[in-house]
């Protein structure tokens, strides 16, 4: 059984096909799969009761990261249940710069009504979507929202900041202008380097697009991470260890591989349904046999994990595979150590954000913006108030699996007197958290590190980390019905 050796970078053998045999609970069919890292449970609170909760929250002073949501994209690829609309053709400039408005004015009325977020320390800032960077079509687009943050937020003098996009956003001169707003990390959706799997899926760029825009990126000097997935039709794997020989040969610094998730987040309050989502076209599609089975599919990420390994890159966080000395502290992107690693309290902008607000205290607030695109610009266009859908209070078990999943993703030690002191939870010798961690030790999905004093995912507990966290942490741990652990 594959472990992490004491160097990261020592090849190691790993047979996917036999993990998932060895753990029948971790199994998780395509059309489920969609597992967050935050928690469907906990008590719902009402848009009134969230904005309480944010009122009476403690964070000036505090490490925090920074969210806006960009709903805009050229084109909707098949697969994408994010919260997202088309832009308007012809009205690109127009329609960049009411959503710039309404993020701004979003953001405002957060920095007008609660005193703690103008002084809340931010670390990290990230501009997603959708496709974050159609912003930097021109300076008029984007410059005024970064300049928003820059003046009214308390930034660290090191802030990682962050923008993500297509292929085509990535042009030298949108680059240049990213730079010299202070943009210091990029984010490439690529997801395949095989035409056909692009075209099928609806993304409008070839691979070579996209590999004249990973030369770009690599031009400015700055980390960046290009994201793949695996599962997808038309993929096997060999065309997948193709692709990632490509990224490592190219020296992509990070490459953040993924499972296809065609789970509807529509139905979970986080998303919008993707095409693939819709019943009659995904029985076609399984009818037709585009989709590989569970066993291609993870023999795609055997693949790509194997090219990886022979070029000494490592995952950190979970998932994404950087090579050594990428990043300080971990070689792990600052915004993932904000957002997993140190579950700080993000902040979060825009339709379908959600974010929460966490610190060192035993329970745990999520907040959640309305995902209607439409409800949110009639919101912010003749309503004063903030556009929230609702929000989720998790305490007891429900926060200390939330915390352990967001830890876990890190794919970094998860200390256990920080769980002591923070939640009175001992992780080794009380229930309901013994059972789970003496089952991930045994499985070898978890090694003991530090001298016994942290735990750490092994290479195994990588490949199914996923699937982990919402077996043992959401539902083993979280839904527990033991007594809350006192301290």
């Amino acid at each position: 059984m594959s472990t992490v050796a004491d160097s990261p970078h020592q090849p190691l053998e790993l047979n996917l096909g036999a993990l998932l045999e060895r753990n029948p609970q971790l199994q998780i069919p395509r059309d489920q799969y969609n597992i967050n890292v935050t928690s469907n449970d906990g008590a719902q609170l009402s848009a009134e009761s969230l904005a309480e909760e944010i009122a009476g929250f403690a964070g000036a002073g505090e490490p925090a990261h920074l969210y806006f949501h960009l709903p805009l994209c050229n084109y909707i690829c098949h697969f994408c249940n994010y919260v997202k609309r088309l832009v308007p053709r012809g009205k690109e400039d127009a329609s960049l710069r009411l959503w710039q408005d309404l993020l701004i004015e979003e953001s405002r009325r957060y920095l007008d009504r609660f005193d703690w977020i103008p002084e809340a320390r931010i670390e990290s800032f990230y501009i997603g979507g959708g496709t974050a960077a159609l912003l930097l079509n021109s300076r008029e687009t984007i410059a005024p929202l970064v300049e928003h943050v820059r003046s009214q937020y308390r930034l660290t003098d090191s802030a990682e900041f962050n923008i993500e996009g297509n292929p085509e956003n990535f042009t030298r001169d949108n680059l240049l202008l990213a730079r010299d707003l202070g943009f210091n990390r990029f984010s490439l959706g690529v997801q395949s380097l095989q035409d056909e799997v692009n075209e099928f899926t609806k993304r409008r760029h070839t691979a070579a697009e996209s590999l004249e825009a990973i030369r770009n990126l690599i031009a400015t000097d700055c980390p960046f991470n290009v994201d793949m997935m695996f599962g997808l039709p038309y993929q096997t794997p060999e065309s997948v260890r193709q692709d990632l020989t490509t990224l490592v040969e190219l020296g992509v610094p990070t490459i953040t591989i993924y499972r296809l998730r065609n789970a509807d987040r529509e139905e979970m309050g986080i998303g919008n349904r993707a095409v693939w989502n819709n019943p009659a076209v995904r029985d076609r599609l399984v009818r037709e046999g585009y989709f590989p089975d569970l066993e291609t599919t993870y023999l795609m990420r055997q693949a790509a994990v194997e090219v990886m390994l022979d070029h000494g890159y490592y995952p950190s966080p979970c998932g994404w595979w950087s090579r050594p000395g990428t990043y300080e502290n971990g070689n792990i992107p600052q915004t993932s150590k904000n957002k997993w690693e140190q579950y700080n309290t993000m902040i979060a902008y825009g339709p379908g954000a959600y974010g929460w607000l966490s610190g060192n205290r035993d329970s745990f607030v999520q907040t959640h913006n309305k995902t209607d695109i439409a409800a949110y610009v009639r919101h912010m266009q003749n309503e004063p108030g903030l556009p929230l859908s609702h929000g989720r209070k998790l305490d007891g078990h429900k926060a200390i699996g939330t915390a352990l999943g967001f830890n876990f993703k890190a794919n970094q030690p998860i200390v256990l007197d920080r769980y002591l002191t923070q939640f009175g939870a001992d992780l080794l010798n009380a229930e309901p958290f013994a059972s789970a961690f003496t089952d991930l030790l045994e499985r070898g999905l978890v090694e003991m590190v530090d001298d016994g004093r942290a735990i750490k995912p092994t290479l195994d507990g990588e490949a199914l980390h996923e699937e982990i966290i919402y077996h043992y942490f959401h539902e083993r741990i979280g839904l527990s019905d033991a007594p809350v652990c006192r301290r």
